[in-house]
Order: structure tokens, then C-alpha cells, then sequence
């Protein structure tokens, strides 16, 4: 494994040469036994991202060990031929700098693609190679979309080159870039990768306020409620609304020669947007729901700075930007465009603490026994979603009321009703919600389980809690 293996956003106390060492094991003996995807529908493989997250938040090694003791006995073996019928076979065919793009999309050269990119990796880094097959001409030209493809499969291609450039792993960014190889791309139609030179400044939160707003990004009708993610990519394609996602997502003002200080402050603008997103499109008077796919977002966003910090030129930082608002946008019309409601996610308590805790709320910091029990969630998307929230309070949290990028328009009047009184306390609050939904695990609750509903919907919401 990686020897310049790094520490993680957060490095939470905990961590030891032990652990170190069994998660550089771990995760070696998973690259060379397991597929990217998993099982008859094509599920994605989280182990490395459950190992790592459970790494950067300070778990013991007996939690990493039985976190991916339990995950692996799922998992398909990496020579996998026929997913549907699980044949594996050896595979006998070479990516080359020559071929490469000449088998892109096909998952059954998952293997091949993972040799190849960590042969081009160890000889050119990882800063290279992205911008060689990530960003280039040859990389999306003639149907290839590998940027395009990074963002597909519900953002998981980018979430794991994003762990690669987080820890500093060239091992783990080529396996990312294999599963991008051979993940579907999100339709070109919803992306404009023309840098916008506008003079004026738009907000991410204004961007959402025009889909909100308009008369084109109309849900699908009507409400499905077991419909496939594939069926409601389908029928979202129609009645000119990718054009719409397309005009809308290229206001972002980033033109290619954007400077540090503005990239730091569009990454923050979407990490706030993705924790609303997910956390704060409930209705008053109704338990909570998590949206899966919403929440992709939210997980994903956390990568972003490792991301833009790799990329070695301004002009990809830019283009990255501008295509996760394509993404975004495109993701709330597939859940029927959930709407921000800024007061929801403030009438959520900011002292969160475990069931029957005896302590008073306002004499304990409430994130210690958050880390404490979420390390244990079966779910790695439960514990991903935690240390997307801890980096947004550890980075955002001391943001008073009304400072919130993107709160208020350029008129002066609040974006989103409520949005003027949304502080750094989004974070804590939301972490409240997801333990109270998904369980505090070492208290006695039982796992919860994301919403698929697609809660934007109004439909979604008929029946009782």
C-alpha cells in the first residue's frame, strides 16, 4: 500500500501506527479481491470509503477490522465478467496510453483499467493523470465523457478519486479513475463547460432559487413513488429541462483564470447548499426524512477541496465547480426538486444528545458522543455523512446570522424564505438529525434507513409518518 499514505480533513484524535497499518492492509487486500460495483443492480463498493472515514474520525482498529469483515462478504470478485450471473473469468486484455479510451464503459474492464491507471499514476502522479484523463480533449472527445463520467453513478467516481486525493493515495485515486472508466456519464446536455464572464456575481443559493422558480424544471408528472433512478433520469430528459439545468448552472461566475479565495468560497457555498439540501427539505410537523441520493451530494461535497487542491490547473478547478452545479441541479429534479426550507433546519435543537442522556444539553459539546456513536453505524454512508457535517462546523460554524453566502439576493431580500437567520449552527443541528434518524447505534437504537421516496414530491408525503 501507499507509504505517503496522509491524514484526512479532520485527523481526529485516535489514530495510532496500528491503525494506520491495518488500514493500509485492509484497503490493499480490497483492491486486489473486490469490483467497484457490487451484486445484480450494480451497487457501488464503499469500503474504502467506509475505511477511511471510520480512519480520519479517530475508530479503533477493532471497528475498522469488523466494519470491513462485515462490508466484504458482500462484495464481487475484481475479475468479474457477468455481473448478473457473478462469472469470473482471467481477463486477458491490456490498457495501453494507445487504447485506453477505446474501452471505456464496459465495467467488465474494471481490472484492466486499475492496472493501467496505477502504472500511469506511479509514473506521472496523480496531478497529471487527472488532468490527462479527467480533463483533456482526448479524455471527452468522440463520446469518451470521462468528466462527465466522473460525476455519474451518483457522484461515487468522484467521492472515490476524492479519498485518493484527500490521503494522498495513488492507489485508491487509480481505482478511482478505473470506476470512472467504466461508469455511465450524466447526459452532456446538462453541462456547459463555457466559463461565464459575467460581472455579476450569482450565489449557488440564488441558482436553487431560480430552479425553484422555474417553469421548466417541473417534476416529472405523476409521482412514482417505486420508480428506478434510471426510469426518472429518463423521463427528466424531456420538455427542454436539461437545456434549463444547463442555463441555470452555467450563472455560476467562474471563468477559467479563477483565484484561490473565490474556489474556497464556492466550495463553501456548496457544502452549505448540500447540508440544506439534505437536511432541511422536510416539512414542519413531520419526522425527518433523508433523501439517499440528496445525501450523495452532502458526502461528496467534502471532496471537493482535496479535489481542487490536486488539480493542477485554474481552468479544471473551474470546470470541476461548474459541472458539480450541473450535477446538483440535475440530482434535485430527479427527487422532484425538494425545497430548502431554512426554517426547518433552525427549529432542529443545536445540542443534540444520545437517548436518556442525563447531562445537561448546554453543559456537554455535543460532538464528542456524536464521533463516539456514529463510528459504530453499519451504514458507511451514516459515518460519511457525519464527517462531511464536523468538516462544515469545524470550518463554517462560527457564521453568525445572515452571513451565510448567498442569503440574501442582490436586492437585499432573503434568497430563500428564512435564509437571513441560517448561521454555522446548520452543521450541529443537522448531525442531531441524522443520529436521531439513523440511530444512535451504542445506545440501543436500531439502524435507521435512508429516504427513497423521492420527498420532493408532494405526493411522497401523503399517509402517515
Amino acid at each position: 500500500m501507499d507509504s505517503e499514505m496522509s491524514q484526512g480533513l479532520l485527523h481526529l484524535p485516535g489514530s495510532n501506527h496500528i491503525t494506520k497499518e491495518l488500514v493500509e492492509r485492509l484497503l490493499e487486500e480490497d483492491l486486489k479481491k473486490h469490483h467497484c460495483f457490487y451484486g445484480k443492480v450494480g451497487f457501488h463498493n464503499h469500503l474504502p470509503h467506509h475505511v477511511l472515514a471510520l480512519y480520519d474520525l479517530g475508530a479503533p482498529a477493532k471497528v475498522l477490522q469488523h466494519m470491513y469483515d462485515l462490508e466484504s462478504k458482500v462484495q464481487s470478485p475484481i475479475n468479474l465478467v457477468d455481473r448478473q450471473t457473478q462469472i469470473v473469468a482471467p481477463l486477458d486484455l491490456t490498457i495501453t496510453k494507445e487504447n485506453w479510451t477505446g474501452h471505456i464503459g464496459h465495467e467488465e474492464n474494471y481490472i484492466a483499467y486499475l492496472k493501467f491507471f496505477t502504472e500511469e499514476i506511479k509514473n506521472n502522479g496523480i496531478s497529471d493523470c487527472l488532468e490527462e484523463y479527467i480533463f483533456s480533449e482526448r479524455a471527452n472527445g468522440n463520446e469518451n465523457n470521462m468528466l462527465l463520467r466522473l460525476v455519474g453513478g451518483a457522484v461515487h467516481p468522484l467521492i472515490q478519486i476524492g479519498y485518493g486525493t484527500e490521503f494522498s493515495m495513488p492507489s485508491i485515486t487509480a481505482s478511482g479513475l478505473a470506476e470512472t472508466a467504466v461508469t455511465k456519464p450524466i447526459p452532456s446536455s446538462l453541462y456547459d463547460d463555457t466559463p461565464n464572464s459575467s460581472a455579476e456575481d450569482i450565489k449557488v443559493l440564488s441558482i436553487i432559487r431560480q430552479m425553484y422558480d422555474s417553469d421548466k424544471l417541473v417534476p416529472v408528472m405523476p409521482y412514482q413513488p417505486d420508480a428506478l433512478l434510471s426510469t426518472r433520469m429518463k423521463d427528466a430528459m424531456t420538455n427542454g429541462r436539461p437545456e434549463e439545468i444547463r442555463r441555470l448552472s452555467a450563472q455560476l461566475p467562474i471563468e477559467d483564470n479563477v483565484q484561490s479565495t473565490e474556489l474556497d468560497t464556492r466550495v463553501e457555498e456548496l457544502i452549505w447548499a448540500a447540508t440544506l439540501l439534505t437536511v432541511s427539505t422536510g416539512k414542519h410537523g413531520r419526522k425527518p426524512r433523508l433523501d439517499f441520493f440528496l445525501m450523495h451530494l452532502l458526502t461528496s461535497s467534502l471532496f471537493l477541496p482535496s479535489l481542487i487542491n490536486k488539480i493542477k490547473t485554474q481552468k479544471n478547478k473551474a470546470r470541476l465547480l461548474r459541472l458539480y452545479v450541473s450535477t446538483m441541479l440535475f440530482i434535485m429534479l430527479l427527487r422532484g426538486r425538494p425545497r430548502i426550507d431554512p426554517t426547518l433546519i433552525m427549529s432542529y435543537t443545536d445540542a443534540p444528545r444520545p437517548p436518556k442522556a442525563r447531562e445537561d444539553p448546554a453543559d456537554r459539546n455535543p460532538w464528542p458522543a456524536i464521533i463516539d456513536d456514529v463510528i459504530h453505524a453499519p451504514d458507511s454512508h451514516t459515518v460519511k455523512t457525519m464527517r462531511t457535517l464536523y468538516y462544515g462546523a469545524q470550518k463554517y460554524g462560527e457564521t453568525p446570522p445572515g452571513k451565510a453566502i448567498g442569503a440574501f439576493n442582490k436586492v437585499g431580500s432573503e434568497t430563500l424564505k428564512g435564509s437571513g437567520k441560517l448561521d454555522g449552527t446548520i452543521f450541529i443541528r443537522a448531525a442531531g438529525v441524522v443520529m436521531d434518524m439513523m440511530g444512535w447505534i451504542t445506545h440501543g437504537q436500531k439502524e435507521g434507513r435512508w429516504d427513497r421516496s423521492a420527498l420532493g414530491w408532494d405526493e411522497a408525503w401523503d399517509g402517515p409518518d
